[in-house]
């Protein structure tokens, strides 16, 4: 199938069907060049988008999911292991979400500063950009 159909099959743009195999996502057959030199992407591809889909919303970059595929592929991924790399994602979550809450609690704080005409923002833009 050409670019469009596989685009059009899996929800993916085409764009982002050459990104992926640019980066070693997806890769196509030496031979899938047609004579027009159009490419002629395999069925089997469509699983493959759908499983990076699926690995992309359980919050993998697309670095992880590359090593993923590359270990499911080869028979080298085990419930263990793939547990393993769920319990890192969590921890990294876990951190992001730390890191989250005290952004929040400080532009709180910068925010009731602001209703009091004593804006830290303000405070802290003059601060740094003198007039």
């Amino acid at each position: 199938m050409l670019i469009g159909e596989l685009a059009k099959r899996t929800g993916f743009s085409k764009d982002t069907i050459r990104f992926y195999e640019k980066i070693g996502l997806i890769e196509l057959p030496r031979k899938a060049r047609r004579s027009n030199n159009y490419k002629e992407y395999p069925e089997a591809l469509l699983g493959r988008l759908q499983a990076i889909r699926s690995l992309k919303g359980f919050g993998f970059s697309l670095s992880e999911i590359r090593e993923i595929l590359h270990f499911y592929s080869w028979d080298l991924l085990s419930c263990e292991e793939g547990g393993e790399k769920i319990a890192e994602k969590i921890r990294l979550i876990d951190q992001k979400i730390l890191q989250l809450t005290e952004v929040r609690k400080k532009l709180c704080q910068i925010m009731e500063s602001c209703e009091t005409n004593d804006c830290l923002l303000v405070h802290t833009l003059e601060h740094h950009l003198p007039k």
